[in-house]
């Protein structure tokens, strides 16, 4: 394979292989994108003195947004919803690769973590879960990494599942506090992670607070120390799957990867935006917000650079334009990032001791009921729920659950437990 078919075979490949580690099965969607991006094929492009001028693909480049991460810990199994597709790719590995990862994860099947569970499904989109491993493997081979680069990733998945294998329960020394007592998962998850399990006790059941002079150690409730494993679980993965984008960038992009790269100066593109299209389900949460926000948002840049901008346009040069008609979405768009908008509510509530999802729900209609008539709903059927609100967006009404809202947002990970994190043995690249 000659360069120039290398660089296009890594930029063909880098789709399915993101796909792996970005797409789930949803109700709707067996391969379902929870994330968007951004790709520029990059072209070298020569003027040889010819009537058509030369073009060479040179590499590309992909800027990746909206990682749905909260899904590594929840999702909707009733509705036969997967999680991200490598988890069960991995499950379906062969047998000896499995062992090399981690030798507990010889025989192990969805159902053995909680993170993943059992799933129904026996193909996405015509291949099975094996299948689409040889896929990967062979993708993320074709991008160099490979060898012990390879099973440090895996061993990252690895912890991510382990992880929500734990268990949490009342500390039955303070009431007040929490303790493991899946003692069994907890030495596993600290073979696979490379921290001694005292160290990732005191990191998942405590948290260090710092006073002028003083440091206290206090504990977390059950609840608490739950949502900081998930947390760690989730930031694990973002972090991975940001890496791995870079890896593929490094693997593409026509800066290090073009052979005549030193002689080039500026590259012609193409850009392609793939992004989440507005999504409207039955119960709408946290990411469908986060999702139509973004709509909203491409939105308003097309409404401002095919309407506002040409009539000031003409405008500037005499020339005359009857009176078009569009909507303008710059209402929703106060009303969720506005000053008093429902993102600073819902971060302003996610500070405030004992905030709640209730409170930030009344807080949104006590200050925009009245200003926002127009684009925040209020429904009868709202009343028998503290957590239920509606927005008016420009593709129709959503209506939203905001339980777990705080959750999801705030989503910190505790000083402790990134201080654990940075004890672990495994490799650190």
């Amino acid at each position: 394979m000659n360069q120039t078919n290398l660089i296009v075979q890594r930029v063909l490949d880098s789709n399915p292989l993101l796909e792996a580690f970005g797409n789930a099965k949803t109700p709707r969607n067996d391969n379902s994108s929870r994330f968007s991006k951004f790709v520029q094929l990059q072209f070298h492009v020569e003027f040889l003195g010819k009537a058509q001028p030369s073009c060479n693909i040179a590499g590309s480049f992909s800027h990746t947004y909206l990682l749905e991460k909260s899904r590594v810990t929840h999702y909707e199994s009733p509705t036969n919803e997967r999680n991200f597709h490598i988890f069960y790719q991995l499950l379906a590995a062969p047998e000896s690769f499995k062992t090399k990862i981690w030798k507990k994860l010889a025989g192990k099947k969805p159902v053995s973590f909680k993170y993943i569970g059992a799933s129904r499904t026996k193909k996405i989109e015509g291949l099975t879960d094996g299948q689409r491993w040889r896929r990967t493997m062979a993708a993320l081979h074709t991008i160099g990494i490979k060898g012990e680069k390879l099973y440090s990733l895996f061993r990252a998945i690895c912890v991510v599942m382990q992880l929500g294998n734990l268990i949490f329960k009342v500390d039955p020394l303070n009431e007040e506090g929490s303790a493991i007592t899946s003692k069994n998962e907890l030495n596993l998850l600290s073979e696979i992670i490379g921290i001694p399990t005292h160290i990732l006790i005191k990191a998942l059941t405590f948290k260090t607070v710092k006073a002028v002079h003083d440091t206290y150690s206090i504990p977390l409730t059950v609840v608490e120390a739950k949502e900081m494993c998930d947390s760690f679980a989730k930031e694990i993965y973002s972090i991975l799957f940001d890496w791995l984008a870079q890896a593929v960038n490094d693997a593409t992009c026509a800066t290090k990867n073009y052979e005549r790269a030193s002689k080039v100066t500026n590259y012609h593109t193409i850009g392609l935006l793939d992004i989440f299209g507005f999504e409207c389900f039955e119960t709408n949460c946290f990411e469908q917000l986060c999702i139509n926000h973004a709509n909203e948002r491409l939105q308003q840049k097309f409404t401002k650079d095919l309407f506002k901008s040409v009539r000031e346009e003409y405008k500037v040069e005499g020339i005359g334009l009857r009176n078009v008609k569009y909507d303008d979405n710059q209402d929703v768009l106060n009303l969720i990032e506005g000053k008093m908008g429902l993102i600073n509510l819902l971060n302003e509530e996610c500070l405030r001791p004992r905030g709640n999802d209730a409170d930030f729900v009344n807080k949104l209609y006590a200050i925009h009921q009245t200003t926002s008539s127009s684009v925040l709903k209020h429904d009868k059927k709202f009343n028998l729920s503290k957590t239920l609100f509606g927005i008016r967006h420009y593709a129709g009404t959503v209506e939203y659950d905001a339980t777990n809202f705080l959750i999801k947002n705030g989503d910190t990970l505790g000083a402790d437990v990134i201080e654990a994190d940075a004890t672990s043995t495994n490799e650190k690249k």
